[in-house]
């Protein structure tokens, strides 16, 4: 009888060890099927940034001084290409977070209480997982993402002794984030802030001790902005130094002198009032008062603590932003290049998607923030409060641009939606958010499905693919063989920038001279090991706002280039001087086709290339601010032979409150510019609303590369006799437009049609 009920057990145990054992399995062959492989060098406008973030943080540019951009001097880790000096820095950092979130993920799933919690978690990172090899997007970067959100979800990370550790850890990553790509540092970091202010609020409404939560919030901000801080120029070590002099000072100011000070008040003030009381005290009685003294404070010791800590910390503090104020290089420099490109982005790409996806994804984050409001109600509304940042941002991510954009949208939501199903009380809404959460997972598939057939030859029909025995193999070698991967990379760079190669005599004409690329193909540098010396933003495309369109210019100005490497190239419909008006005027006066290279250089991946050089003199002589008209849309402005005999127009267009309140969250239509020449010929471009103040140059408007070429000459095209200008929506804007003409002389110019 003892056997026969023995047996039974056994049978249970033996059939768990082989789930768990299979289990494993499954978990080892998924982590070397997602494992994350960097990319080569190739060609091409993304491709180009970046091999550029690569190179120039190999070259120890300062982002936010020598070059601005939304990728920082770490931005590399996360989306560079692979050059000589970094493999191991790539290939390291993003096996280390690829084994972080498959941690997490599993210590999440193995808290879950039922196979549909698992599932949901499992589903919600493994379907980025399966893209993110050819959506690299989906890889390290939003994969860290990730780490974050999982992170604020566990409760028992935030309570206890522990929940110090997280916050500073949590805090001091998004520092470092803020440093790969500043999006990700600000969702971290602020997404932290929102946590634990949410949780100081709870607790003053309720009337409990806040002090916990406050020294966590503290912490948190504190580290991230000493990390963020450090990492600006992880090199310069008198920064360092001058955050260890900082923190030690507030440590000994805070828990030393001032509970110092405070004890030696205590006992004035109490002998100050036995003096009033007792005027006539014996010399014992003070004696006995300043025991007596010693024990009251021993007694405020609590509050004595309580004091030292947030003092130290409100020190530091402040200590810490005068540092920051006061040193060079500038992270508020940094981060205001930064805004001034997201500043810019709403309006410069503002390609027009699908309603039905815009709408699919309206409803998401309406349903999304429903459960988020039920997560809230159920007692965790700082996990609530701190994805909001998240979505928003991710949302603007996806569909300012839309476009194929809108993938990372899609698949980052089952994941916030998995983990508000986690955490509502069970009933009808978890059920209801559970149904949810496959309607965020069947959006995955159909948004890629539509993309994958569109543009086929970059994203893979087979979303099943990564999981293929081969590749898994393959990958595995590449883990415990990473040598064999940099020589692959190395071959695979090689072979994709053969089509860029310049022939030997434009190569021996250019030499060792300082060269810059215009408007983006920087992969011409690698594949000529040119001395490439970048405008602050070395993509002209990016430059969207003033501040950026000047740093350009007076980069080109203050340092001129031996050679530009120019394309007549633009997106999304622009003219390509339209890009940065003031650097594209800059160049165009000021450079010319350099005699040693008379013709277009034609490269089997790189058409008519120019080789241009500084010319003698500025070509474009005699400036003088001319008339200011105010048109309206759809208007014909006209040129008048007073206005000069090169023309530029200064454009201003200003929001209306929709449109403002538009671009916050979305973006605006693009606004379209029509020239007509001396011929009544009509051509339409997209103009950025963002930079047109700064002077687009539009007399003489070359409509092709032959006609670019020319300009770079001497020669100018037909002259331009109005314009007009157009956009979808126009309550958006205010209705009438002011331009500003600024004239100049022919100086090195010549007119096929000086008069009108």
């Amino acid at each position: 009888m003892k056997i026969n009920s023995i047996k039974p057990i056994q049978i249970t145990i033996d059939i768990q060890t082989i789930i768990y054992f299979f289990l494993s399995l499954l978990g080892l062959y998924l982590f070397f099927a997602f494992l994350p492989i960097p990319k080569p060098i190739d060609t091409g406008l993304d491709p180009s940034w970046k091999y550029g973030i690569s190179q120039l943080a190999e070259n120890g540019a300062i982002f936010g001084k020598d070059i601005i951009f939304t990728y920082g001097p770490f931005g590399y880790l996360v989306r560079g290409a692979v050059i000589n000096g970094n493999f191991w820095d790539i290939f390291l950092f993003k096996i280390i977070v690829h084994i972080a979130l498959f941690g997490f993920t599993i210590g999440r799933i193995l808290k879950s209480r039922n196979i549909i919690e698992q599932l949901a978690i499992g589903l919600s990172v493994s379907f980025p997982y399966l893209i993110s090899d050819f959506y690299q997007a989906l890889q390290t970067e939003y994969q860290l993402l990730y780490i974050i959100v999982l992170i604020l979800s566990f409760r028992d990370f935030w309570q206890g002794k522990s929940a110090q550790y997280w916050a500073i850890g949590v805090g001091a990553a998004g520092g470092f984030l803020l440093h790969s790509k500043v999006s990700l540092g600000l969702q971290a970091s602020v997404s932290l802030f929102l946590f634990f202010a949410i949780r100081v609020l709870w607790e003053l409404q309720i009337d409990r001790n806040i002090r916990t939560n406050l020294l966590l919030l503290l912490d948190s901000q504190l580290a991230a902005g000493t990390t963020a801080f450090l990492f600006l120029a992880p090199t310069n070590l008198s920064n360092i130094s001058k955050v260890a002099i900082s923190f030690s000072a507030s440590i000994v100011l805070g828990f030393w002198l001032i509970p110092k000070a405070l004890k030696k008040f205590d006992r004035v003030q109490y002998r100050f009032r036995e003096r009033f009381k007792q005027e006539e005290s014996s010399e014992l009685e003070l004696i006995e008062a300043d025991s007596e003294s010693e024990v009251i404070h021993e007694n405020k010791t609590p509050d004595l603590a309580n004091i030292s800590h947030f003092v130290t910390r409100i020190l530091y503090g402040i200590s810490l932003l005068s540092i920051i104020v006061f040193s060079q290089p500038s992270l508020f420099a940094y981060l205001q290049g930064y805004s001034n490109i997201t500043a810019g982005y709403s309006s410069a790409m503002s390609y027009v998607g699908s309603p039905l996806e815009l709408g699919l994804a309206i409803v998401e984050i309406v349903g999304l923030l429903f459960l988020l409001t039920l997560v809230a109600r159920d007692g965790n509304a700082s996990f609530s409060l701190a994805m909001l940042l998240v979505i928003l941002l991710t949302f603007k991510h996806g569909f300012v641009r839309q476009g194929a954009h809108v993938i990372r949208f899609f698949f980052s939501m089952p994941l916030i939606l998995a983990l508000c199903a986690v955490q509502i009380r069970p009933g009808f809404w978890r059920k209801f958010a559970y149904g949810f959460h496959l309607f965020g997972l069947i959006l995955c598939l159909i948004s890629y499905s539509h993309y994958s057939q569109l543009y086929s030859n970059y994203y893979p029909q087979n979303l099943a693919r990564p999981l293929a025995p081969a590749l898994v193999k393959e990958k595995a070698g590449y883990f415990f063989n990473p040598g064999k991967l940099r020589r692959e990379l190395t071959v695979q760079s090689q072979n994709n920038l053969e089509g860029v190669i310049l022939p030997p005599e434009i190569r021996d004409v250019i030499g060792d001279a300082t060269i810059d690329v215009i408007p983006w193909e920087t992969s011409l540098v690698p594949a000529n090991q040119l001395n490439w010396n970048p405008r602050p933003i070395f993509q002209s495309q990016a430059a969207y706002r003033p501040y950026l369109d000047f740093a350009n210019r007076d980069s080109l100005a203050t340092e001129p280039r031996d050679f530009l490497l120019y394309n007549f190239h633009a997106v999304d419909g622009r003219h390509p001087f339209f890009d940065a008006p003031a650097t594209a005027f800059y160049y165009t006066c000021n450079y010319q086709i350099s005699p040693n290279v008379p013709d277009f250089v034609t490269l089997p991946k790189l058409g008519n290339l120019m080789v241009l050089e500084p010319s003698p003199e500025n070509r474009c002589v005699g400036e003088r601010q001319g008339r200011e008209i105010s048109i309206v849309w759809d208007e014909l402005g006209l040129f008048e032979a007073e206005d000069g005999e090169i023309v530029r127009a200064s454009v201003e267009f200003n929001y209306s409150w929709l449109g403002k309140l538009m671009k916050s969250f979305f973006r605006v239509p693009p606004v379209m510019v029509t020239v007509r020449d001396m011929d009544g010929e009509e051509r339409t471009y997209k103009i950025l609303t963002g930079n047109s103040e700064d002077g687009v140059w539009l007399s003489h408007l070359p409509q092709n590369d032959t006609e670019a070429f020319e300009i770079f000459q001497g020669q100018l095209p037909q002259r331009i006799y109005g314009f007009k200008f157009s956009t979808l929506y126009p309550s958006l804007f205010e209705p009438r437009i002011r331009v500003k003409f600024i004239g100049y002389e022919l100086g090195g110019f010549q007119a096929r049609d000086s008069e009108f």
